[in-house]
This record gives structure tokens, C-alpha cells and sequence, in this order.
């Protein structure tokens, strides 16, 4: 029996019925072409098209069938299937081995392969764990995740399911075949880190049509000639918000004096769209302090600044009041987004100085948001010899003499050789704050916004 070699990438070259490339020539020239490329194996798809790259390429063949007609399994389910592929020429089979509906049970189909072709190799394609252990006792050659994501039991599983090879190689040793939904060169990658004896991509490679869609579908909002934003940014002191073009350039502006009340800011938020809003509005965007969780646009946490603002699900609320989901981030990510995008630079932090102290990071072109989108929560570090209590409920955050709120009340309208000993204090510590960060992010730059640059001709932080 051949083997897979160990880290080899197996390219799956498919076209079912129906798809543009569907037919024996086709799949023989993108064959041909991925071993051109390196791919260690391909998985081939229908009797006669493997029996066709057989006599085409030299490394080992993977084949399959597909019966759609079936309720459930569909992938290689019958003995027919078997001798049809290994009369083919298949060096490898692949079996449906999760554990849906099937017309010939599993386990049969194990003993007449490893019985009547002992040399073919087995790949059990699973969804899950349990198909997993269900199948450890027939002791295929391979386990692949093909299938995690696709049956009914699995359909919320993450995609790619790195967290599938974790789980499997700690319960057996038979080798683990990243398959399905790999679709970049650092998931493949990945999937090997993660304990993956070979990794296997398709459509990304394949599936032209495909490939085309998901590039369509991220230019499909260009179709319209006049395409319009609405920005949101709820402050400890001011809700404001803007009307954009898709060039960045402000058609209309307002503000609101932010409420007292979590119930009363969303209330002037939705005030504030409805007003800027127009029929060439297709996105909505808010800012706002806070750990946001990004996919859900859920207030996670949020210190006394805004009352009441912990779990309201802002996303939730604007997509129910105007039929568009929106994004929502954290002010201080939405700040250093855009200083990315205006500055193309991909490592930089942004310090945002305003009713607190927002921070904002920016690591290889992406924002850093953490683990529950506490990233760049930086105002809550604590100051030495700070004694000073934070809204957040702890001492000593820096927040706390660095803020806005706190140049209100000590440096702005005022004049005199105790306010430029507080400004140097300022400076000396926002020195010690940007020297902190960086040796722990290792920025390129540094940026300050918020009301700090009103402070410009009295204030000198240089780096």
C-alpha cells in the first residue's frame, strides 16, 4: 500500500455535474497543473475521471464517489463504488464515515476493502469526535475533517476546524488529514501546527467559479453610483455623528451631549442615524468605549462613563430599527483602523485622550482586539504611586492623570507655574506610558488624538 508523506499537501481536484470544469479533460489538466505545482496526492472525484489522471501524473491518487440523491452519507457508500474506484486505479479511498443515514453499513464496507483490496489505503472522512471514536475500531489508514461543517450536527463548527485535529490526534494515533474550508497558504500552514499529518485544499484551488464569487461578493456594494455611511461615536461626552461618501469626504455632521442612561444614549444614537441617514445609506458604523465583542456588536464591558451600557447590544437594536447590520467596534480600534488606512502603516499604536484614555493597536495590518475585545485597554494600566480611583473600579489607572477629564480640571483655561508643572507631570508620564507600551507592542509609530492636540503649543511628547 503507498503512503502519504508526512506534512504533503494533497490538492482536491473535483468538478461535479453541473459546475463549468465538469469532465474527464478538465480535471486531468488541473491534475496535471497541481502536480506541476508540488501537490504531494490528489483527490479525484468519479471512477472515470480518476481512471483518465491515472495515466497522467505520478503521485498518489485519493478517489471518491458522490451520490447527491442520498439523504445522507453521499461520499463513496456502497461496495460498487469501491471496485469502480479501484478498477480506476485508485491508490486511496475515501469513505463518508460520519454517522448519518447510509445504504451499507460502515463497518461492512471496512471488512470488503480491507479484505478483497488490501492494498488500497482507507481515508475515513468524518464531522466530528464522534465519528471519530466510531470509527478508531475499523482502523482506517487516515481520518480527514472533510466534513466538519456539513452535517446537521456539526453545522456550527468553526471553519477551518483547528480545534477537530487538536481533539483527534489526542485520542489516536492514526495520522489526521486537515480537509475543508482551507482556502490560504497560513491555514494550511496552520493546520500542520496544529498536528495535522497532511493537508488537503480544493475549491481556493479549483473552483474557479467559487473563487470568483467570494471577490464578487466583496465588491458587490460598488454597483451603486452614490454609497453612503453613517458613522456613530458615543463618547463620555458627546454622541456625534457623520454622514460619508465611500471616499471619506463629510456630507452631513450633528452631535448630541451624551446621556446619563445606557437606555438614553441608544435612544439619541437612533435619533442621530435617522436624521443623517438617506435611501443611498447602506452602512452604518459605531464607535463607542468599552470592550465590544465585534461579531456580535455586544457591550461586553464598560466603566462608569457610560451607565448602564454593559450586555446592550447595540448591532441587534440598529439592524432591527433600519434593516441594516452594522459594525461596532471599540472607539480607540475604529481610530487606529483609520489611521492604518489613511498612513498605510501596519504597526502603530493610537492613544485616544478623552473622557478616558482609549488605546488602539494596529499589529501586522490588524487590529489587535484580545481574546473578549479587552485589546488596547490601555487607559487601565496602573501608574506607580497613583492613588487616584478609576471608574472601572480599580486604583491607580492612568486613566486617571492622563484623561481629558483630567486636563479639565487641572491644565485647560488656566495659567501660571503650577499649570506648567502639572503639563510637565503630564508629559512626563505620558512618556513613561508611550515607553511602556513600546516595549511591549514594538510600534512603529505612535499617534495621540482626542482633545490632546489642543494642547499642542504647550504640550512636546516627542519619542
Amino acid at each position: 500500500m503507498k503512503i502519504l508523506n508526512k506534512n504533503a499537501f494533497i490538492v482536491s481536484c473535483q468538478a461535479e455535474e453541473g459546475e463549468p470544469l465538469f469532465g474527464k479533460d478538465t480535471m486531468v489538466k488541473m491534475s496535471i497543473a497541481a502536480q506541476m505545482g508540488g501537490a504531494d496526492a490528489i483527490r479525484s472525484l468519479y471512477p472515470d475521471v480518476v481512471r483518465e489522471v491515472k495515466k497522467e501524473i505520478k503521485i498518489p491518487i485519493i478517489g471518491i464517489t458522490k451520490n447527491r440523491n442520498l439523504k445522507g452519507a453521499f461520499i463513496t457508500t456502497t461496495k460498487k463504488d469501491i471496485d469502480e474506484l479501484v478498477q480506476a486505479k485508485a491508490d486511496f479511498i475515501a469513505l463518508d464515515c460520519t454517522r448519518r443515514e447510509r445504504p451499507e453499513p460502515l463497518p461492512e464496507l471496512f471488512r470488503y476493502l480491507k479484505s478483497k483490496y488490501p492494498d488500497i489505503g482507507i481515508i475515513a472522512d468524518i464531522a466530528d469526535l464522534d465519528d471519530v471514536k466510531n470509527i478508531i475500531p475499523l482502523k482506517p489508514d487516515y481520518i480527514a475533517t472533510t466534513l466538519s461543517g456539513y452535517t446537521d450536527y456539526t453545522i456550527n463548527r468553526p471553519r477551518p476546524d483547528y480545534e477537530l485535529i487538536r481533539e483527534i490526534i489526542k485520542i489516536t494515533n492514526i495520522p489526521v488529514i486537515a480537509e475543508g474550508n482551507f482556502s490560504t497558504p497560513l491555514q494550511a500552514r496552520k493546520a500542520i501546527l496544529n498536528g495535522a499529518y497532511a493537508v488537503t485544499v480544493g475549491t481556493a484551488i479549483t473552483r474557479p467559479q467559487i473563487i470568483t464569487q467570494k471577490f464578487k461578493e466583496y465588491l458587490v456594494d460598488f454597483q451603486d453610483d452614490e454609497l453612503l455611511a453613517v458613522g456613530i461615536d458615543i463618547g463620555g461626552t458627546w454622541t456625534r455623528g457623520v454622514l460619508v461618501d465611500r471616499f471619506g469626504e463629510i456630507k452631513k455632521s450633528d452631535k448630541v451631549r451624551t446621556a446619563s442612561t445606557g437606555k438614553e444614549v441608544i435612544s439619541n444614537m437612533l435619533a442621530l442615524i435617522k436624521k443623517l441617514k438617506t435611501e443611498e445609506t447602506h452602512f452604518i458604523g459605531v464607535a463607542t468605549g468599552g470592550r465590544i465583542d465585534f461579531k456580535t456588536g455586544v457591550v461586553g464591558f464598560s466603566t462608569g462613563l457610560i451607565p448602564d451600557w454593559k450586555g446592550v447590544r447595540i448591532a441587534d437594536i440598529i439592524e432591527k430599527e433600519f434593516d441594516i447590520r452594522p459594525i461596532v467596534d471599540n472607539d480607540a480600534n475604529c481610530a487606529s483602523y483609520f489611521q492604518h488606512f489613511v498612513t498605510d502603516e501596519d504597526n502603530l499604536l493610537m492613544i485616544t485622550v478623552g473622557t478616558g484614555i482609549g488605546g488602539g493597536i494596529i499589529n501586522n495590518g490588524h487590529i489587535v482586539r484580545g481574546a473578549k475585545g479587552g485589546g488596547g485597554e490601555i487607559g487601565h494600566i496602573i501608574y506607580p504611586s497613583n492613588t487616584r480611583k478609576c471608574s472601572c473600579g480599580k486604583v491607580g489607572c492612568v486613566e486617571t492623570i492622563l484623561s481629558g477629564r483630567y486636563l479639565k480640571e487641572n491644565i485647560y483655561g488656566k495659567e501660571g507655574k503650577v499649570v506648567s508643572d502639572k503639563i510637565k507631570e503630564y508629559s512626563k508620564v505620558m512618556a513613561w506610558f508611550i515607553d511602556t507600551l513600546k516595549s511591549t507592542l514594538d510600534f512603529n509609530k505612535c499617534y495621540l488624538g482626542g482633545v490632546l492636540p489642543n494642547l499642542k503649543k504647550k504640550l512636546l511628547i516627542t519619542y
